[in-house]
């Protein structure tokens, strides 16, 4: 995912787009991958056995310099490979118990300690040496006695990342995930585009196209027919158990890839579109949306985290607090009351808006005020902030696009 670093001076703010790739081999880590799954387990075990309970039943990991001192030496017995191996592996552990402590806090997961099955590790960049020259990325496995080596010179990906910045890695049996970083800088971004998440489309504040629409409706077809074909599969479970669940496992594979095929398409169409954009995205938390088993279904359907993370990787995107967005006038700040399909009324200025589109402006607003105070207050670029009334009055987008399987940038009919 991305990161953002503040710089000595505090002027500028930099943002850090990490690409991944996938690169194959074919060495035998095996045993090697399923002892770092071992420590792993045995690392959750130690901090599990350690978690303090506050008197509102919230855990509280250890984290004290002395217990994680002591932690890393208990792992580090009968350990024949790197030591750094292990850091990663203190990292893991814990990265995946704050998740479970988050999820445990909200009543969303039960008092059971994770166990990882996977085979995998992180290596750390101290234990990885890119030759940029040679295409060559060496990782240490023990060291100065066994090294793996991956050749990424051949690879269509490699005059991408020449010149970039290597990160850690993910070693898994048969394949390896290369990350590459690179920094973008706030100030160089022209555009601040509010971009409002819906069930079937993404409606867009640009400062200069005013309204723009994104039409999702051909993702949620793709999760519709699947899911119904799948549906119809589990009436026959009782019958024939096992041939059903490897048709299930076949169609949720085509599902997953097709999606993510379609939000992959989707994130670079739009990133080509507004090349100097900040992309402001709503913090949305689907479980608060809950209701019924059919408004469930239609919300389990939409993909707006999947986007976020996608667009993450290829520019800059920040998240805002999704409170009161479709329910504050965009002109006066007051509360708005509903009327029929997607209208939304003020009684203060006595202005009716689409809701869609009063979403999507305050989203705008509060991406230019949450950008204004990480860049420390002027100097933010932000080409035509101000939203003038007229525009706002507009009942339909500006425009709508569609995805191009076959292009590069979105469409537009």
């Amino acid at each position: 995912m991305s990161n953002k670093t503040k710089s000595k001076n505090n002027q500028e703010l930099s943002y850090q787009i990490v690409l991944s790739y996938k690169v194959s081999h074919n060495y035998p880590i095996k045993t090697f991958l399923i002892e770092c799954r071992d420590k792993l387990n045995e690392c959750i075990s130690i901090i599990w056995n350690n978690i303090e309970y506050l008197k509102e039943k919230k855990p509280k990991l250890p984290k004290s310099n002395e217990f994680k001192r002591d932690l890393r030496n208990k792992l580090l017995e009968n350990w024949d490979y790197a030591s750094h191996y292990i850091d990663g592996i203190i990292k893991t552990a814990y990265s995946i118990l704050e998740s479970w402590s988050s999820n445990y806090k909200k009543g969303y997961r039960t008092k059971t300690k994770p166990i990882v099955k996977r085979l995998f590790v992180r290596v750390k960049t101290t234990l990885i040496k890119y030759d940029k020259e040679k295409g060559e990325v060496r990782i240490t496995i023990k060291p100065r006695t066994e090294y793996l080596i991956l050749n990424i010179k051949n690879e269509w990906f490699f005059n991408k990342v020449r010149d970039l910045t290597i990160g850690e890695i993910i070693l898994k049996e048969n394949e390896a995930f290369l990350t590459f970083k690179d920094n973008l800088n706030y100030s160089d971004r022209e555009i601040i585009v509010g971009v409002d998440s819906n069930l079937k489309s993404l409606d867009l504040f640009h400062p200069i196209e005013n309204w723009i629409r994104v039409d999702l409706t051909e993702l949620h077809r793709i999760k519709e027919v699947y899911d119904k074909k799948i549906d119809g599969l589990k009436k026959l479970l009782k019958k024939c158990p096992l041939r059903v669940l490897r048709k299930i496992k076949r169609l949720l594979e085509r599902r997953r890839n097709r999606v993510n095929d379609f939000l992959h398409k989707l994130t670079t169409q739009l990133s080509r579109l507004f090349p100097n954009a900040i992309f402001v995205f709503e913090d949305l938390n689907k479980r608060k949306m809950y209701k019924n088993k059919h408004h469930n279904r239609r919300i389990d359907r939409a993909n707006w985290n999947g986007i976020i993370e996608k667009i993450s990787y290829k520019t800059i995107a920040i998240l805002v607090n999704p409170a009161y967005t479709s329910t504050t006038c965009p002109i006066c700040g007051s509360k708005m009351e509903s009327q029929e399909g997607q209208v939304v009324y003020c009684s203060n200025c006595m202005n009716s808006f689409n809701r869609q589109l009063v979403g999507c402006i305050n989203i705008f607003r509060k991406g230019l005020g949450k950008i204004k105070k990480l860049m420390g207050g002027p100097g933010v670029a932000s080409t035509g902030a101000e939203v003038s009334l007229r525009k706002l009055m507009t009942p339909n987008p500006n425009v709508v696009y569609y995805v191009d399987y076959n292009g590069k940038y979105l469409k537009c009919l």
